[in-house]
């Protein structure tokens, strides 16, 4: 007798293996410690891709966020790209719903074939069977979280079935509650977010050339080849840039400020111009 052949090979691009964020916005509130402010402010998911991609670079997870799905119980009326909106009864304080519709939505992608890499934002221990499904399937799945992970033993005491959970992850992606407050609870702008003056500019271009100057040209020339099809700047670059900025001026970048300087470092690099790095950049 014949048998169909039976195979989990998964076929990868070649800028690594497609991911999904499937994100639950009242756990990023929880993560966030936003429970006490929520009259005054409300929960922005514009720059949460961009959290979830560089907190999968700090992890090692090579992979190219395709689509985030937001689950949430309001619906903010707001449109963003490489998003989609799950939204969730209103009366669904046990979390039936959104358990049964992100399980639904982690199996189709498993089904599909197209999808190496799940990132989940839930402390909810119901999706256990179906992150096991997936990992039986050959998909990477990662549980985000906020610095508790890192003390496993005093979490397991402390909330044992967000422990279990975790601990079912292939990857812990770990980002501090002060990161995810930053990037998701909106607010006015302020002084610190509004364009970079004439003067930071130049300096920040200073810390570019010094930087582009002090690699070898085997280092220039593979970022000369990979950074045109490439979003962001590679994890380790972006560290340096950051450390260096940080040194010439006496203080952390703002958001604006990160955004200019990873412009600044495409722009050198490759030889495209401002707008054309700035579309490609990320935003942590």
């Amino acid at each position: 007798m014949n048998y169909p052949e039976k195979s989990f090979y998964r076929p990868q691009p070649a800028d690594g293996p497609t991911a999904v964020a499937l994100v639950d916005a009242r756990y990023l509130r929880w993560l966030s410690r936003s429970q006490e402010t929520e009259a005054q402010v409300h929960l922005s998911r514009e720059g949460v891709p961009d959290l979830v991609r560089h907190a999968m670079q700090r992890s090692g997870v090579r992979a190219s966020l395709l689509r985030t799905y937001w689950y949430a119980d309001q619906d903010d009326q707001s449109v963003h790209d490489e998003q989609t909106l799950r939204l969730m009864p209103a009366g669904d304080t046990d979390g039936v719903s959104l358990v049964r519709q992100m399980s639904s939505d982690l199996q189709a992608l498993v089904a599909g074939g197209r999808v190496g890499v799940v990132c989940i934002a839930s402390d909810d221990d119901r999706l256990m069977p179906v992150i096991d499904a997936a990992k039986l399937a050959g998909v990477m799945v990662c549980l985000l979280t906020d610095e508790r992970a890192q003390s496993m033993g005093r979490l397991m005491q402390q909330d044992p079935t967000w422990a279990r959970l975790l601990r079912e992850a292939d990857r812990r992606l770990v980002v501090r509650s002060s990161e995810f407050a930053q990037a998701m609870l909106a607010r006015a702008p302020s002084a610190g977010d509004g364009p970079v003056s004439a003067d930071l500019d130049a300096q920040l271009r200073g810390v570019v050339q010094a930087w582009w100057e002090d690699l070898v040209e085997d280092d220039r020339e593979t970022l000369r080849e990979e950074l045109p099809g490439q979003r962001g700047l590679p994890a380790e670059v972006d560290r340096e840039l950051l450390i260096r900025a940080k040194n010439a001026i006496g203080r952390s970048l703002n958001f604006q400020e990160k955004r200019v300087l990873r412009a600044q470092a495409r722009e050198l690099a490759t030889g495209l111009g401002s707008e054309a790095s700035g579309a490609l950049e990320q935003d942590v």
